[in-house]
């Protein structure tokens, strides 16, 4: 089917041409739209250069390049929404520039989506492998995700990773939505929607690789907000909210 695969960039300049080709090389009908903050290393720069020099990438990847680094959460939303927009893809793909989440399960999330669901996620837990994260980070996922299984809905494991699959239908009613949070954040706040308005959502696990190359952009900063976002997000699924 014909796919979008949106990839929010911030400083990957390491990474971003070789999980392009590599995602391209999946099939004819898959796309790429790169939704670039302004990274200081060039990214961008060099997505557009590299657009230029292969034949290959021609009609197939898209850069769309903002003024500041705005969080993933808005980064997503915008190429989702350039897609749409499009009016020519059945699917919608989102998947983090470094090589964590394995191009080569793009295709077992598209055949589950094919199969009549919504929404698909690729999650790490339960089942799925986790590779080279320190225990910071495996004790910050430990923590949102009980914490979010709890106040929200436990049908969920796997609150926080951002390989997805979506429907047209489910990027409509996404897009519909005002964002309330910014950041990987905003992972939550969509599956919250997604949960209240009843559609159906599939899950498959996946072999998640701690990026080789590259600085993480996850801060400690972005760790308290997103600790914060979940019991806001919490309130609202309980409660009523926008």
């Amino acid at each position: 089917m014909p796919a979008l695969i949106v990839l929010p960039s911030y400083n990957e300049r390491q990474n971003i041409i070789g999980l392009i080709d590599a995602l391209l090389a999946l099939g004819p009908a898959l796309c790429v739209c790169v939704v670039d903050d302004s990274s200081p290393d060039g990214t961008g720069d060099l997505v557009r250069e590299a657009a230029g020099e292969r034949s290959n990438w021609s009609g197939r990847v898209h850069l769309i390049s903002r003024s500041c680094k705005d969080g993933r959460g808005g980064a997503v939303r915008e190429g989702l929404a350039w897609g749409r927009a499009q009016g020519r893809f059945d699917a919608y793909v989102e998947m983090d520039c470094d090589f964590s989440h394995a191009p080569g399960a793009v295709p077992e999330g598209l055949a589950l989506l094919s199969a009549g669901n919504a929404v698909v996620l690729g999650v790490r837990y339960p089942g799925g492998t986790i590779v080279g994260w320190p225990l910071g980070r495996r004790t910050f996922s430990f923590l949102a995700n009980t914490l979010a299984r709890v106040l929200i809905d436990p049908s969920i494991a796997d609150y926080t990773n951002g390989f997805r699959f979506y429907s047209p239908a489910a990027i409509d009613l996404l897009l519909s939505r005002q964002q309330r949070h910014k950041g990987y954040i905003y992972l939550s706040e969509t599956l919250s929607l997604f949960l209240r308005e009843g559609l159906r959502l599939a899950a498959f696990p996946i072999r998640f690789q701690n990026r080789e190359r590259g600085v993480s952009n996850t801060s400690i900063r972005e760790v308290g907000a997103a600790m914060r976002g979940i019991l806001s997000i919490a309130w609202s699924h309980r409660f009523g909210g926008p």
